[in-house]
């Protein structure tokens, strides 16, 4: 394996390679999935497939983020890191930060909102399948060494903030 390649393969037919302009700091995945939708209930998370799985260097990992076109939808990621190691399919997790619904859907082309006819209450946000759902940084995994030692001798190392919790910086 080249130490500066990351492979892809598409683990569904379907399936799109991560993207990215030369300019971009990030590359944008895609959902993919056989049915018609997927619905994210209200403040739930959900496992999104996306029909790719990769193999690269162990100096690397993926770490995944929003888009800021996430917004639209109020879709948030909630974990996501994948290791070189790992050969199987990528799957991402988005919550749903609404009160209602939030569905990936492939008869729609951009983000649509529909409220409720009595109020101006949001019913149900539609997500293009089309469009990316997230996007990874590939980062480079520090070559560090871990050394365990005593309470009392880590206390010895000065530090600004010492054993401040949250909050102590008053900032």
């Amino acid at each position: 394996m080249n130490n500066k390649v990351v492979y892809f393969s598409k683990v569904k037919p379907d399936a799109i390679i991560p993207t990215k302009r030369e300019e971009d700091g990030c590359y944008d995945i895609y959902a993919c999935f056989n049915e018609n939708e997927i619905i994210i209930p209200a403040h739930t998370v959900k496992l999104i497939p996306t029909g790719i799985a990769s193999a690269f260097p162990p100096d690397y990992r993926i770490a995944f983020r929003e888009r800021g076109s996430n917004t639209k939808s109020t879709l948030q990621v909630m974990a996501g890191q994948i290791d070189s190691g790992y050969r199987g399919e990528f799957f991402t997790a988005l919550y749903n930060g609404n009160d209602c619904p939030v569905t990936i859907s492939k008869d729609f082309n951009d983000v649509t909102k529909t409220y409720k006819t009595e109020s101006d209450e949001l019913e149900e946000v539609f997500v293009p399948y089309k469009k990316a759902i997230c996007q990874f940084a590939i980062e480079e995994v520090p070559k560090v060494i871990i050394n365990e030692i005593s309470y009392e001798d880590l206390q010895k190392f000065i530090s600004e903030r010492g054993i401040g919790k949250l909050g102590s910086s008053n900032k």
